[in-house]
């Protein structure tokens, strides 16, 4: 594996701590640039090597994808396990046999990285919180709408939010309406279920590019966001 990123200091904390022993984990094994290059990789290189640098905390697709291929076994998993799987980003561990080791280390790993996630976050809840400021509707988030619209629009049922998402449907108002975004697996679960109204519809594909679209709106509030603060406009 080629050292592209700075080889972190386990010492100096948990988030340095897992991102080394990531890399020993991954010595020997798949390059970072194999991986990144595989028609199922959807993270990049750059956030592939990043994880592994211990500077911040990786999203859990990225760790994920790392993990497949040093702590799990690609070659064995079964495509047909996880067809209504309700977490797309680790489905792959329940892929694997029952009795495959891969399966008891990617748990064991995908643990460590929750509980890194949930310390980082208590972590940065001690900072002061940034001012509270109104931005409109950026047209990432917009897009992230219409692409939802259409989803729905699908179904035929558009006019009966109810019918289709029952106590759900509240939230998807909200969403509708640009006043929030939903996670990857509100994601995932909401075009899980309308799926089941469109036989003809693939749910992997629909539920991919949803999350895509959310990942881009949220990063567009951020920046939006930290413009409206700095009183720039551009």
């Amino acid at each position: 594996m080629p050292a592209h990123p700075r080889i972190p200091n386990p010492q100096e904390g948990e988030l340095q701590r897992f991102a080394y022993d990531l890399r020993e984990l991954g010595e020997g094994k798949a390059s970072v640039t194999w991986i990144a290059g595989h028609e199922e990789t959807t993270v990049s290189k750059a956030a592939l090597y990043a994880a592994l640098s211990g500077t911040r905390l990786p999203k859990r697709e990225t760790v994920s994808t790392l993990l497949r291929w040093w702590a799990g076994d690609p070659a064995n998993e079964d495509p047909d396990l996880d067809d209504h799987y309700i977490e797309p980003v680790w489905s792959w561990i329940d892929r694997l046999p029952r009795d495959h080791e891969g399966r008891r280390l990617a748990d064991q790993w995908r643990t460590r990285y929750q509980r890194l996630a949930r310390d980082v976050v208590d972590e940065r809840g001690f900072r002061p919180r940034a001012a509270r400021v109104a931005i409109a509707v950026p047209p990432e988030q917009q897009d992230f709408i219409n692409e939802l619209n259409d989803l729905i629009g699908k179904t035929g049922l558009e006019d009966e939010l109810w019918l289709l998402l029952g106590r759900f449907s509240f939230r998807v108002v909200r969403y509708l309406a640009g006043e929030s975004i939903p996670t990857d697996e509100t994601c995932w679960t909401l075009t899980d279920r309308l799926a089941s109204f469109v036989p003809e519809l693939d749910r992997l594909d629909a539920a991919r590019r949803l999350m895509l679209s959310a990942e881009v709106a949220r990063a567009a509030r951020v920046r939006d966001r930290r413009i409206a603060r700095g009183g720039r406009t551009a």
